[in-house]
């Protein structure tokens, strides 16, 4: 009786750590096109304890004058019926069961009918996610040097992707799969191209689509294989070996 009075007060003493509004989400970026402005982001690094439930959509043609237009639960956002020429300003929150995080940075996107065919991106040390129509691209810099990944055609399953990071080639990938990039030549994967969505037909009059990500955290060793687990078993045999022998002398 005394052990499960114990039991009971040990449990009754256990802090519990209540749920919190979560993170800011990460990556957020904008694209302006032909009456519309394309949205995209990747979730909070912290939910808050709580599953994140949605996304809040704010927009504004001022800064300081953002409304709200939505909630979605993906992690893109098309808005449709803009002005060509007209900017406006986004910015996102996630939320949870507790309420909902503070909003991104704010971003200018300016819907242009003749869209510039290549976007300039950041990549950061988190996963980037963009989508952009068949036949466009997105460029970005990698340590001062300048990268141009272009998306040159789709089937249903697959991309062909036309990369320029030091010389011109291109590859194909199914969706879903990823490609490791090593952009200098060095060895080391630099960044990594993933195959996120295709849209296998036009819809409502829109081209081809391709949702894909960049990233450029914990790629590894080479794009032959990552040799760190290799050299540590290495090290170890030659700290065994060391071992005996110095115990048989």
């Amino acid at each position: 009786m005394m052990i499960m009075a114990a039991f009971m007060l040990s449990v009754m003493l256990v802090p519990t750590i209540a749920a919190e509004v979560p993170g800011i989400p990460i990556g957020f970026n904008t694209t302006g096109r032909d009456g519309m402005v394309t949205l995209a982001w990747s979730e909070p690094e912290d939910d808050g304890g709580s599953d994140i439930t949605g996304y809040r959509i704010y927009r504004g043609i001022m800064e300081d004058g953002l409304g709200i237009v939505e909630d979605v639960t993906d992690m893109t956002y098309t808005d449709t019926g803009l002005q060509n020429g007209q900017t406006y300003y986004y910015a996102v929150s996630a939320l949870n069961a507790e309420g909902e995080s503070e909003k991104t940075q704010i971003l200018p996107a300016t819907p242009q009918g003749d869209s510039p065919l290549i976007t300039e991106i950041i990549v950061g040390e988190f996963e980037n996610i963009h989508i952009i129509y068949v036949g466009e691209g997105v460029y970005f810099n990698l340590a001062g040097e300048t990268y141009t990944v272009v998306v040159e055609s789709v089937t249903d399953t697959t991309v062909t992707f036309f990369v320029d990071w030091g010389g011109i080639q291109s590859f194909t990938i199914s969706e879903g799969d990823s490609e490791n990039i090593d952009a200098n030549g060095d060895g080391k994967d630099d960044f990594k191209i993933t195959c996120k969505t295709i849209t296998s037909d036009p819809a409502e009059g829109y081209p081809q689509t391709v949702k894909f990500s960049f990233t450029t955290k914990n790629l590894g060793g080479s794009s032959g294989g990552t040799p760190g687990f290799e050299v540590i078993l290495v090290l170890i045999a030659l700290s065994v070996a060391l071992f005996w022998k110095r115990k048989r002398n």
